[in-house]
């Protein structure tokens, strides 16, 4: 097997553990509502601050990684993330569940500006779109298992069954991947590059540049992670207060949500060499919005369903489509504080609509999210529309 698609095969493994781990939690916030009394807005502060935590972490990561053994570096995170699953079976009450979700958010924050950065690396100059999509893909797989899984698995059990689960899914998976990267090149694990230090003006100018170099792409970076947390957070909160529907069943219905989203990751590659990045990108963005409107309303489940099939294509194939146009134009040698910076703002809007959702959701109802979400991607798929004839991201190779 070539050195490159071991790394692929590797990071895709690494994502599916880590996203897999990470959408655990929220499935089972249904459980920690329960039995730890909490309130929706407590919900929001949970979820949403362990988004700013991984925002910020992420950020630093990603720009400390540049220069470091990625696979070394990744191989860490899995092991951490695995240490805090064990972790969180321990908590008691409302502040312990928080410390120990901030302390899983942290340990998930090596992933994604590492994973995603060496595979842009990678693949920057042959089959980026593919190895985006099958990279992104993995994420959806894992994604997908635990929230098909974890509500079967606490009925069946106890609710710290699924965290088990993946606590030692992530331990195998370790080995596995240090096992099939251990021969391959330093040079693709390792670049040698050194960068000059930086100020801290300097860093902020540099990073601000490659801001103005994407602004078109920031909203929609942004509302994509936010889809992420509110569809995974309150969808299932959504569910189990406007239908009738067991808790198997809820965690079923956003499974297909999540394993539609991972059959459009893997034919991203396909699909963009027919409808091209921007037509891929203001469609998923159109869909999200009328869609995550229909939800405000919508309680049928024969209808949730066929919505959950539409809401997994347009949200999942936003993700490789933004990676790719973020890869094109970022110098091989700082990947790492390229994509820390995309995952930055792609969870902070994560974590204020999070929070505002979660606040509104006590004060209205708990659709508010969805609308909130509604609005925004039918905006920004307009804004995308009237910007198509320019360029969503200009190189930015000197950041």
């Amino acid at each position: 097997m070539k050195d490159s698609n071991k790394i692929l095969l590797t990071v895709g493994a690494y994502h599916a553990l880590n996203d897999g781990s990470v959408a655990v939690i929220p499935i089972l916030f249904p459980i920690f509502k329960s039995i730890f009394n909490l309130t929706y807005t407590q919900v929001g502060v949970i979820t949403g601050g362990g988004l700013l935590l991984t925002l910020i972490s992420q950020l630093i990561i990603g720009r400390k990684a540049d220069g470091k053994d990625f696979r070394t570096l990744l191989s860490v995170g899995i092991l951490l993330v695995s240490v805090s699953l064990l972790l969180l079976t321990q908590s008691r009450d409302f502040y312990s569940l928080l410390v120990l979700i901030l302390f899983i958010r942290f340990s998930s924050s090596f992933f994604h500006p590492i994973g995603v950065g060496w595979i842009s690396r990678t693949f920057k100059k042959i089959k980026l779109d593919w190895a985006m999509g099958i990279q992104s893909g993995g994420a959806d797989i894992g994604a997908f298992l635990a929230v098909a899984t974890t509500l079967y698995l606490t009925e069946l059990a106890y609710w710290q069954f699924p965290l088990f689960i993946w606590a030692i899914l992530g331990i195998i998976g370790l080995f596995f991947g240090i096992i099939l990267t251990k021969n391959i090149s330093e040079s693709i694990t390792k670049l040698n590059y050194k960068h000059k230090k930086q100020t801290f003006k300097e860093a902020l100018l540099e990073g601000l540049n490659f801001l103005k170099n994407i602004k078109i792409l920031i909203p929609a970076i942004m509302i994509s992670g936010a889809s992420w947390g509110i569809i995974i957070t309150y969808l299932p909160l959504l569910l189990q207060e406007k239908t009738n529907l067991s808790l198997s069943l809820i965690g079923l219905l956003v499974a297909v949500w999540l394993g539609i989203g991972s059959m459009a990751s893997f034919s991203y590659g396909t699909m963009s060499k027919y409808l091209g990045r921007k037509n891929i990108i203001i469609l998923s963005y159109l869909a999200l919005g009328i869609i995550g409107i229909f939800l405000t309303i919508i309680t049928n489940v024969q209808i949730l369903l066929v919505m959950m099939v539409l809401l997994g294509i347009a949200v999942f194939i936003s993700y490789p489509t933004l990676f790719s146009f973020i890869s094109e134009i970022t110098h091989e040698s700082i990947e790492g504080r390229t994509f820390g910076i995309i995952f930055t703002l792609q969870l902070g809007g994560g974590t204020v609509l999070l929070i505002i959702g979660g606040i509104l959701s006590d004060l209205i109802g708990i659709w508010m999210p969805f609308f909130l979400l509604g609005i925004s991607s039918l905006i920004l798929s307009v804004f995308l529309i009237l910007f198509y004839h320019k360029p969503y991201a200009i190189n930015s190779h000197g950041i």
